[in-house]
């Protein structure tokens, strides 16, 4: 469990990010009989996905959307997952059209610069398969 200034170092942001996000329910910190917040493994989880959303564009709202959806598991409302997926479809599109737009750039580039994008990309791909195995498992 961590607390808010030890959560905001790790992750990278702003501790005024996490009461944002703690204030509109994307995060629920468990919180101690002396009022501090404490956020665990899964807090760690939802804002990884809320930064590769961020990554794709997606709108705050519908990012939350997304999470709720995922957190939700026990009641699944079926209009909600079929838009879910058409979201996903959307991206996916738009992921697409960029990377054809830019596959001309990147046969251009050396080894090493290769190797540079390559690992960028696994590091920001492991939170979309995450959240790809989620709506699939």
């Amino acid at each position: 469990m961590y607390r808010i200034g030890e959560l905001a170092k790790l992750m990278k942001i702003s501790k005024r990010t996490i009461d944002y996000y703690t204030q509109i329910g994307l995060l629920n910190p468990i919180r101690t009989e002396s009022n501090y917040r404490l956020y665990g493994e899964d807090c760690i989880k939802i804002m990884n996905l809320i930064e590769h959303y961020k990554n794709l564009n997606m709108p705050l709202e519908e990012i939350k959307s997304s999470i709720e959806l995922i957190k939700d598991e026990n009641c699944l409302d079926r209009q909600k997952v079929e838009k879910h997926f058409e979201q996903i479809g959307v991206l996916m599109r738009h992921l697409k059209e960029e990377i054809e737009a830019i596959e001309p750039v990147l046969d251009k580039l050396n080894g090493s610069q290769k190797e540079m994008v390559r690992n960028k990309l696994s590091s920001q791909g492991v939170p979309l398969a995450q959240t790809l195995l989620l709506l699939l498992s």
